[in-house]
């Protein structure tokens, strides 16, 4: 049988010799993400968010720091909203663990940073900041 694994091989490489090639150029063309990529920095859609701090309790490494206020009508909304990128597992815990929905990940996959101050985010100034825009 010596012979047919040579020849099944040889069909393989000759196939993707001849095949179409799949090269992206990377800075320019970006991978398309599929919906259950976990990754790059959590979204807050903090008009859903009801400050439970469910998602902070839910996480193994405390990479979430949620600190909450109540407003005149003894609603809990969230004032800051921090995501420490470096401690982050991308195990999903706080997404599964959050009731109202309000969190997600964003498809960006470029997370790397030279200083460990760069990998905290305020989740909550980020989602004002889309506001205004």
């Amino acid at each position: 049988m010596w012979g047919k694994g040579l020849i099944e091989g040889m069909r393989v490489t000759w196939k993707h010799f001849w095949g179409k090639k799949e090269t992206v150029y990377y800075p320019e063309e970006k991978l398309p993400m599929t919906e259950r990529f976990r990754g790059g920095h959590l979204v807050l859609d903090e008009k859903k968010c009801i400050g439970c701090k469910l998602c902070a309790m839910g996480c193994p490494n405390a990479a979430i720091e949620v600190t909450v206020e109540v407003d005149e009508n003894k609603k809990r909304h969230p004032v800051k909203y921090v995501h420490d990128l470096g401690r982050c597992l991308y195990c999903d815990l706080c997404i599964e663990a959050c009731p109202s929905k309000c969190i997600s990940w964003d498809k960006n996959y470029e997370a790397a940073s030279y200083f460990k101050e760069d990998m905290k985010y305020d989740a909550v100034a980020e989602c004002r900041g889309r506001e205004k825009q």
